[in-house]
């Protein structure tokens, strides 16, 4: 693989994750929210908690936050589906070139969709900088890999 292919991937990757990053934090910042104002709403609006009353701007606010939430959940789906297409790319390459691109090795016969959910799972960092993310993305895919168990998510999985 060239530097210059090298360099594209590498910046694909980091901008990859970067995006994950935010959006993951912000549909976990919004659902937060989203669960103190209903908070809120059970406390001081009874009738708007329980369905009964329409046309408030408290009431507007509640369906405004939920409208919000689930647009960045979208938002958040598309930036995850980003990640995956990325990672496919990368863990299709060789061990060289993956160990130029992003420093480790990850048999593609051995990434899948289950195994990718499943990392972000466990991933619950989110820093809100690229190279921060990028870093603390990529201990995770390492530690994800190699456990201290002596069991990668791989061979719990029953693939090797």
């Amino acid at each position: 693989m060239e530097q210059r292919e090298q360099e594209m991937l590498k910046r694909k990757l980091l901008n990859a994750v970067g995006k994950y990053s935010d959006y993951e934090r912000y549909v976990r910042l919004l659902a937060d929210l989203e669960e103190q104002y209903d908070e809120t709403l059970e406390l001081y609006y009874w009738d708007i908690w329980t369905g009964n009353a329409r046309g408030t701007i408290t009431r507007k606010a509640e369906d405004m936050l939920s409208a919000t939430s689930q647009i960045f959940y979208d938002l958040n789906q598309n930036a995850e589906k980003e990640l995956f297409y990325v990672l496919e790319e990368l863990t299709a390459l060789d061990r060289e070139s993956q160990e130029a691109v992003w420093g480790l090795f990850w048999d593609g016969a051995d990434f899948s969709r289950a195994l990718f959910e499943e990392l972000l799972l466990d991933w619950e960092d989110a820093p809100y900088n690229q190279e921060k993310a990028l870093e603390s993305f990529l201990e995770h895919v390492r530690a994800f890999l190699d456990p201290s168990d002596g069991k990668t998510a791989v061979d719990k999985q029953g693939k090797k």
